[in-house]
């Protein structure tokens, strides 16, 4: 899976945020950049959806390979059943002052010994895998900004 990365543009902000975009000039962050710190996290928070609509947040582990946000989570857990239902999630690091927030839909695939061996690497931890299912997210559209150079930096990708 190679991902074409588009040109950054400005997310839109409504006004009553209390400034006009057009006083800030536009210094959009570089997607590498934004790549390499999903790749380096170590706890990423997954929104999904429960049948009913209502919204479930958890931490998760996970890595950045192959140019997307892989999971591995129990089939019995919430967010597995839930992801089952809807594939539609959104992704967050925890900060809130160097923020990058992940949307697109999850698709499970069977886990390879790469997948695996990258998480059992990033985390020194051994896996039983094979039992567990990998979760690949199809990104749609990525935001990312940091609080320092906020507005000016704030970019939005759309796949």
């Amino acid at each position: 899976m190679s991902l074409q990365v588009p040109e950054p543009d400005r997310p839109q902000m409504p006004d009553s945020f209390g400034f006009g975009l057009e006083q800030y000039p536009f210094t959009p962050l570089d997607w590498n950049d934004v790549a390499r710190k999903v790749s380096e996290a170590r706890n990423y928070w997954i929104v999904t959806a429960t049948p009913s609509g209502k919204p479930h947040s958890v931490p998760v582990w996970g890595i950045w390979t192959d140019d997307g946000f892989w999971f591995l989570t129990d089939p019995k857990s919430v967010t597995a059943r839930n992801l089952q239902r809807n594939p539609q999630a959104v992704v967050n690091l925890e900060s809130g002052d160097d923020v990058v927030i992940l949307e697109g839909e999850f698709e499970l695939i069977n886990p390879t010994a790469e997948s695996t061996g990258a998480f059992a690497e990033k985390y020194d931890m051994p896996w039983g895998a094979e039992q567990i299912p990998v979760f690949r997210l199809r990104l749609r559209k990525a935001l990312a900004w940091t609080e320092a150079d906020f507005p000016s930096n704030a970019s939005r990708w759309r796949f």
